[in-house]
């Protein structure tokens, strides 16, 4: 019997080196994000009149990050979800749809032997019939950078864009292309658990938030205070 219409032909993907080309990685969920800025009430000559880490959290919506240099090993760290607690340095926030702050909180910068801490205010902070009182009402922003981070230790990706910068495959993390429906169909690009025999695809770099928070603070110095780059964060700060 002669078929009424013909099976839709299968898409033909090309061969491509997917573990050398630039990725993205998109979420399809909210994202909690957290924010820190330096505030002072008096000139900033030295990092040390610099009285207050100002942090905000609040969430991103459907951030989508790309990762330009691919050698392999960045892209299944995004396979098999192996962030730590913020994103790579590898990763770069190109999209997102919102981004709202709910929470704020201020550290004071305390130096010690070099040694830069952020510390919870204490209630002789407080206290305006103190010396030792911080008006952080008054306070302005200083520096000229602050740090934004993605906490997506938590997160899951929902889908990745293979050769970004070109032929656009999307799959999911199980190596499935999907169709432009976002259904599965039952062509693979990879396997993780195969992926995973490749020892060379372990060696990617993760990043803590005491990391991102360390990095930050090296900039700092480095771009607006050469004169205190001695000075380094506490592994003991906030």
């Amino acid at each position: 019997m002669k078929k009424d219409s013909a099976s839709p032909k299968r898409k033909k993907i090309a061969k491509r080196d997917y573990f050398k080309l630039p990725f993205e990685v998109h979420y399809q969920d909210s994202v909690d994000v957290t924010q820190l800025e330096f505030k002072s009430d008096i000139e900033v000559k030295n990092f040390s009149d610099i009285k207050i880490v100002h942090e905000e959290q609040g969430c991103s919506s459907n951030p989508i990050f790309l990762c330009e240099e691919n050698n392999g090993p960045e892209l299944y760290c995004c396979i098999i979800n192996g962030h730590d607690e913020v994103e790579p340095a590898w990763l770069q926030l190109i999209h997102e749809d919102e981004c709202e702050f709910n929470y704020a909180s201020d550290y004071k910068i305390i130096i010690n032997n070099n040694e830069v801490c952020f510390k919870q205010l204490s209630s002789e902070d407080m206290d305006e019939t103190l010396d030792s009182y911080l008006n952080i009402e008054i306070m302005d922003h200083c520096c000229d950078s602050g740090l934004f981070v993605f906490e997506i230790v938590n997160y899951t990706p929902s889908y990745l864009i293979l050769d970004a910068l070109d032929s656009r495959l999307k799959v999911n993390l199980d190596g499935y292309v999907l169709d432009e429906n976002d259904e599965t169909t039952d062509q693979r690009i990879f396997i993780p658990d195969l992926l995973g025999e490749n020892e060379d695809l372990h060696d990617f770099s993760t990043r803590e938030m005491w990391e991102a928070k360390s990095e930050w603070i090296k900039s700092v110095l480095d771009s607006e205070f050469p004169q205190d780059k001695n000075l380094k964060l506490s592994f003991n700060t906030h």
